[in-house]
């Protein structure tokens, strides 16, 4: 597990440093689907963090964002998961908020994973049953305990009747907590929720190479992540809740799925 780890980390930093060397370049922009973009830089920065992946464990399993292909639970042979540019339209917009993510799954289960801020330089990481990290500090999550204390992240869902369930469901959590926040990187709003500099962070369509690094460095954290309705996540899950575990339960008694 050391090696995959040491790798996730390499694949994370190099990557990053592909994102940093291009920000404010003028970008060539395709359009992937509704409110979905990639750049050139997604493409390059894949390209590095794929091959520091194959150069180290050459059979590897890889789903990244811009070459998915299908992937299933079952087996027990580890997979990875890369999104190369977590945040691309801050990224095309010149907005300074957006990551690279790599984890690697035993079994649909996190083990290790690296998540990269390339502006800041910070790297956060963890090891399941080691602990979360951002650098050398160990991370731990907050200890707010009541909903008017917490400060709630969230991302916004492209497809337009999930982002309209999202909309009513902040409704009802916004006059209960202290802020909201947005930063357009799931991988940044885990590891936010990770070092405690925020409490709840959920988004309703999530992909697995969103979250494979960040849920676990939450859970290493102290944190508690679960899907939409309670339930253990699964990689596979589209909803995802992510709290410092004291106020899990209060979120969810306001019913992040009920149809007005």
């Amino acid at each position: 597990m050391r090696l995959m780890l040491e790798t996730a980390i390499r694949a994370a930093r190099e990557a990053g440093a592909v994102l940093r060397r291009g920000y404010l370049r003028p970008h060539e922009v395709r359009v992937k689907g509704y409110r979905d973009i990639m750049t050139e830089v997604d493409l390059a920065a894949e390209r590095v963090a794929v091959g520091i992946v194959r150069e180290a464990f050459p059979d590897a399993t890889i789903m990244s964002e811009e070459s998915y292909t299908r992937w299933q639970h079952s087996g027990d042979e580890p997979a990875w998961f890369i999104d190369p540019l977590d945040g691309t339209t801050n990224y095309a917009r010149g907005l300074p908020m957006f990551s690279v993510s790599v984890g690697v799954a035993l079994g649909g289960v996190p083990q290790c994973g690296a998540v990269y801020d390339p502006l800041l330089d910070q790297l956060f990481w963890a090891e399941r049953g080691v602990g979360a990290f951002l650098g050398d500090t160990r991370l731990r999550v907050s200890e707010r305990a009541t909903l008017s204390e917490t400060l709630v992240t969230l991302d916004w869902p492209r497809e337009q009747r999930m982002r309209e369930v999202s909309a009513r469901f902040l409704a009802r959590l916004a006059p209960r907590v202290d802020a909201v926040r947005s930063r357009g990187s799931a991988a940044l709003g885990l590891c936010a929720i990770a070092a405690g500099w925020a409490d709840i962070y959920f988004q309703y369509t999530l992909s697995p190479w969103d979250v494979a690094a960040g849920a676990l460095i939450v859970e290493e954290a102290g944190g508690r992540v679960t899907d939409l309705h309670g339930r253990p996540y699964r990689l596979d899950e589209p909803g995802w809740l992510a709290t410092n575990g004291r106020v899990h339960d209060a979120v969810l008694a306001l019913e992040p799925y009920r149809e007005e």
